[in-house]
């Protein structure tokens, strides 16, 4: 099992130089060209969002209150614990409503990668996935008989084999299909 907690995820600058992210997990550790991506992100001011072609992106946020995009015209309120996607490719700006969020990020590149991310908060056996990132403060899991404490922003990663269990606290639970 591969407990990564926060201070461990690669730190690199957005590609439009607005912002940080830290990623998680990729299929290129810490290098472009992945067909998949899960990375963290703080919004500390209203800007644009980088542009990512070709990519499908599921934003969940985990710190903070509303944001609204702007999707080519569309509007995409992103609420916490509510999944929001959109398309990568697409110019998009982002507007805070209570000041700074950090957000979760799934991105994948359409027709090579594939996933879901779902936020769970109730207790109990969670389907199979690739990994899991702690959303609430602190959150408790047992993975094949074995507690382990999450705290906000750590991840679990490697989970694909694993018998996974909530036994309280949030979690953001991420499948990815590699290659299609």
């Amino acid at each position: 099992m591969t407990l990564q907690k926060f201070a461990d995820h690669f730190q690199a600058p957005w590609p439009n130089g607005r912002g940080t992210s830290y990623e998680i997990a990729s299929q290129t550790p810490g290098v472009a060209g992945w067909t998949w991506r899960v990375a963290i992100a703080p919004v500390i001011e209203d800007c644009d969002f980088s542009h990512f072609e070709n990519v499908h992106r599921q934003l969940l946020i985990i710190s903070g209150g509303e944001m609204i995009l702007n999707v080519g015209g569309e509007i995409v309120v992103c609420k916490p614990g509510e999944v929001a996607v959109f398309a990568g490719d697409i110019p998009t700006t982002a507007k805070l409503v209570n000041g700074p969020i950090v957000d979760l990020n799934l991105m994948t590149v359409r027709g090579k990668a594939s996933g879901v991310m779902t936020h769970i908060t109730r207790p109990g056996l969670l389907e199979p996935c690739e990994m899991i990132v702690a959303v609430s403060q602190n959150a408790e899991i047992i993975v094949d008989g074995e507690t382990v404490l999450l705290e906000h922003q750590d991840a679990f990663l490697d989970a694909s084999t694993c018998q996974l269990q909530l036994i309280h606290g949030s979690l953001a639970h991420i499948t990815l299909s590699k290659s299609l």
